[in-house]
């Protein structure tokens, strides 16, 4: 990727590796992985990796208050993507609270060290109370490219 597209020249993007839990079927491994043949095997548990893919849903229009108070915390950036909700009955039933169907989805990589100030900054000015909606969860990330900028700093 580094060398193909340039990926580590600052404003290219940046691509990571998040370990796959399961997958609907058949088909859709083949096309994965290119019918390169596939092995079933037991991933252990990850621990200590350097990276998290934090994901952020959020009620639509509220990106640059999420994406405010995560850069307090040491975020650098995000991919926000449009999404739109199903089966908000329960899910208000459930936390008390009226949800939009209209979403935004905000996906940030982050050193794992910050992930819990940003998750709890995010929380804390647009958390589910809020207008903004949001939840937040990670992800492990185990490789990842165009992260140049962020490892020199803190290699300095």
């Amino acid at each position: 990727l580094e060398q193909e597209i340039k990926i580590d020249i600052p404003g290219t993007g940046i691509a990571f590796v998040t370990p796959l839990s399961s997958i609907g079927g058949k088909r859709q491994l083949r096309f994965l992985t290119e019918d390169r043949g596939f092995e079933k095997e037991e991933e252990s548990s990850l621990k200590g990796t350097d990276y998290e893919l934090l994901v952020v849903i959020a009620n639509q229009g509220y990106t640059d208050v999420i994406m405010d108070a995560a850069r307090k915390a040491n975020a650098t950036g995000g991919t926000v993507i449009h999404a739109k909700g199903t089966g908000m009955e329960k899910a208000e039933k459930f936390l008390g609270v009226s949800l939009a169907q209209e979403k935004e989805m905000i996906f940030m990589v982050t050193k794992t060290k910050d992930k819990n100030g940003i998750m709890q900054s995010i929380m804390k000015e647009a958390g589910i109370g809020s207008k903004a909606g949001a939840i937040v969860f990670s992800l492990p990330v185990t490789e990842t490219a165009g992260m140049r900028l962020i490892e020199k700093n803190e290699d300095d």
